[in-house]
């Protein structure tokens, strides 16, 4: 079933209890955490078990569940050291993944730019920073394997998985189910070509749509800034109309808007979704 969710970074608030309700009473079901939202790094070096249950106690209460957890490093950084950092991080979200109840943690493909994971760098495109990358992959399949969780592929046009072509390249290499995508309209569409839109969309949903675990919506203004489905140019029915009928059933997370806009968003996409069935 499709459950609709929101960035918890949206919200800025001070304890999970009031994030949580502000998630819920904007409509929203689920949410992809992000453990700077309770005042720790996104890649916390450690967790306390009990900051944890309280989240997760909170989280309960006000009915929302997190699906999924952000986790992005540079994964291909030229410090080695800031690779192996990261990686010791993405362990701790792993682990904590059996508290919160998430199964899918989100990565970052990485860039050799040196001091942003999210700048593009010519080496970018090279087969060193490619094999770079599935060196480094292959370490986090393995802790993903350890505590079943699923890492979450996003095609990032500053990162090595660039593209739809890319990303398909990925997936046919490794061959694991433990490595989804992350299919986020914005990032997959240039604002150059935003009159190709829905074109560019739809042979992304060819090349990905059988390992799309998860949606973002996040929509592109006319002069290729972030916005709020709905009110910018990618086709949002078009394009949701394509995962229903081809079977998705996982989260849509909205993001790339402020909390002002959260509400009104939840309502757009409501509506582009099946109703649910009635809870007797």
């Amino acid at each position: 079933m499709i459950h609709l969710g929101i960035f918890a970074k949206t919200f800025d608030r001070k304890t999970s209890a009031r994030l949580a309700d502000a998630i819920a009473l904007a409509g929203y079901e689920c949410t992809q955490f992000n453990m700077a939202s309770i005042g720790l790094d996104t890649l916390p070096s450690v967790v306390d078990n009990g900051h944890l249950e309280t989240v997760r106690r909170d989280f309960a209460a006000s009915k929302v569940t997190i699906p999924v957890i952000s986790g992005t490093y540079n994964m291909i950084a030229p410090d080695s050291k800031v690779v192996e950092e990261g990686r010791q991080s993405f362990r701790v979200l792993a682990e904590a993944s059996r508290a919160l109840g998430y199964s899918t943690i989100t990565l970052c493909t990485g860039t050799r730019h040196a001091t942003d994971k999210w700048k593009i760098h010519p080496d970018n495109a090279g087969e060193e920073a490619w094999s770079a990358f599935r060196g480094e992959l292959d370490r986090l399949i393995e802790i993903a394997e350890t505590h079943d969780v699923v890492l979450g592929v996003e095609p990032e046009p500053s990162n090595v998985i660039s593209s739809p072509a890319s990303a398909r390249r990925l997936l046919d290499e490794v061959g694991s189910n433990r490595v989804k995508i992350v299919f986020d309209p914005f990032n997959l569409v240039e604002w150059s070509k935003r009159d190709y839109a829905s074109d560019t969309l739809l042979r992304a949903y060819d090349l990905l749509a059988d390992a799309t675990s998860i949606i973002h919506a996040q929509d592109m203004r006319n002069d290729g800034k972030p916005c709020a489905p709905g009110t910018g140019f990618i086709d949002f029915p078009k394009l949701l109309n394509l995962f229903v009928r081809g079977g998705f059933s996982g989260p849509i997370i909205a993001h790339g808007f402020d909390e002002s806009e959260a509400a009104s968003t939840a309502a757009y996409l409501c509506d582009l979704l099946p109703p649910k069935e009635p809870v007797h």
